[in-house]
């Protein structure tokens, strides 16, 4: 159920896409959330949101501090819940899930590779 939560979060964030205009950076502002995969998807969609038309760009930004809010409290939750080998294996597919979701912001022509 929590990986449900998360994944219907984290489509939401992304589903926000990234528009065609350009515009300053986005400041996103963000503190890490303990997982390197995930920290770098944070920084795609900072970077992608940066390409927004400055009328968009501020509720994407609020949408990824959401996201890493929720990705830094499910890192947190398994490491309260888990031990050895269910913690580390949580952690894998956390991060492989932050990778899958960053590749796919990067498939996206207007945030392109």
């Amino acid at each position: 159920m929590a990986r449900a939560h998360l994944a219907l979060l984290l489509c939401g964030t992304f589903a926000l896409g990234c528009g065609k205009a350009g515009g300053d950076p986005g400041k996103a502002d963000l503190d890490s959330t303990g997982i390197d995969a995930c920290d770098s998807y944070l920084a795609t969609m900072t970077t992608c949101a940066s390409k927004l038309p400055a009328e968009s760009r501020k509720s994407h930004e609020a949408a990824i501090r959401i996201a890493r809010d929720v990705l830094e409290a499910k890192a947190e939750a398994d490491d309260d819940a888990l031990k050895g080998d269910a913690r580390a294996e949580a952690r894998v597919a956390l991060a492989a899930a932050c990778k899958q979701m960053s590749d796919a912001v990067l498939d996206r022509e207007a945030c392109g590779r």
